[in-house]
């Protein structure tokens, strides 16, 4: 049995992985910003912290002691360095919950230029050690981190490799999906616009990308925390997928055709996927096969994480069915409102 310190854990597959780390038998100890309930009871310890703001986590950890920390809320190098000091060799271990928007050569917005990247990227093309880190960015202003989100978990990622004084794992994760509990709203942005009719936008002739299912993740995660995965890790399906995919799937759960019109400039369209990429963009998962990773395709749990997803979120005016953890990925997945980042794991709560 192991300590297990989350940082982050309240939603999406952060739900997932506490829950997976008490069914194996871990004390878990929760640290959020206590604005979001979890439906764990008296099954795990909570310590509020904002680890955004300098010296909250370190208030709030002090004297603590933990086999693992699983940091699911590191954006930025300064939150990084903040959680080194909070946990010194108190850790045992580090995991940081990275993403594959470290290899979009699109948001190297304060390193020029961006180092040569392949479509589908190797871990070795982006070594966290290498990489140089900025203190003196704004990385305080909550807009300039979420406009810079790739660049904050590069750096996120140089900080912490640096400076932590325990091994750390580092999970580089694909864009995650699940038919429940998504607060990214991708996927029932695909099925809304199913069911309305309505057509989806994608870039003209568009790339293939990196799709990982919810469970994977967190069966991922824990076992990093437990049993120790050395370096970098790219966490995502062997396979990849594209806008057509993620369509096709939503059409047969649905009964819906869904329409897929092709743009040369689709920037602004609110009808765009957050699945269209204007050309290959994703992940190797070499390295965690060869690691012995549980790493379902996508061709396995798409098709019925999508009937899942729409049994789930019909209106309601029809009998919905219970619903479970899984994932969908073959055209574009859901766009919330104000979409978030694909990708882009869970903030704390």
């Amino acid at each position: 049995m192991a300590e297990i310190c989350v940082i982050g854990g309240t939603r999406f597959f952060g739900k997932l992985l506490v829950r997976r780390l008490l069914d194996e038998g871990h004390r878990v100890t929760l640290v959020t910003r206590g604005r979001t309930a979890d439906p764990f009871g008296p099954a795990v310890r909570r310590l509020t912290a904002d680890v955004g703001r300098p010296g909250e986590l370190a208030a709030a950890v002090a004297g603590e002691r933990f086999d693992a920390v699983v940091h699911q809320a590191c954006y930025t190098p300064a939150a990084a360095l903040d959680a080194c000091t909070a946990f010194g060799e108190r850790a045992g271990r580090f995991v940081l919950t990275s993403s594959m928007e470290v290899y979009n050569t699109d948001t190297f917005r304060h390193r020029t230029p961006a180092p040569p990247l392949s479509a589908f990227a190797r871990e070795d093309e982006l070594r966290p050690e290498e990489y140089a880190y900025d203190t003196d960015l704004p990385w305080h202003d909550l807009d300039f981190v979420g406009r810079n989100y790739g660049e904050g978990k590069r750096q996120a990622e140089a900080a912490l490799v640096r400076h932590a004084e325990v091994p750390v794992t580092v999970a580089r994760v694909a864009h995650v999906l699940a038919a429940t509990d998504d607060f990214t709203g991708r996927l029932r942005f695909h099925l809304d616009r199913a069911r309305a009719g309505e057509p989806v936008t994608a870039h003209a002739r568009p790339g293939r990308t990196s799709l990982v299912h919810a469970p994977d993740v967190a069966g991922f995660l824990a076992r990093a925390a437990t049993t120790g995965l050395p370096g970098v890790v790219n966490v995502a399906s062997p396979d990849t997928a594209d806008v057509y995919d993620v369509c096709a799937a939503v059409e047969r759960a649905t009964g819906k055709a869904t329409t897929v019109v092709e743009k040369d400039d689709p920037a602004g369209d609110p009808a765009l996927s957050p699945y269209s990429c204007p050309a290959d963009f994703g992940m190797d998962a070499g390295r965690a096969l060869a690691l012995g990773v549980d790493l379902a395709p996508i061709a396995r749990w798409l098709p019925e994480i999508a009937r899942i997803a729409a049994e789930s979120d019909k209106p309601e005016t029809t009998e919905t069915t219970e619903t479970t953890e899984t994932t969908e990925t073959t055209q574009k997945p859901e766009k919330p409102e104000k979409p978030e980042k694909p990708g882009k794991p869970e903030e704390s709560a």
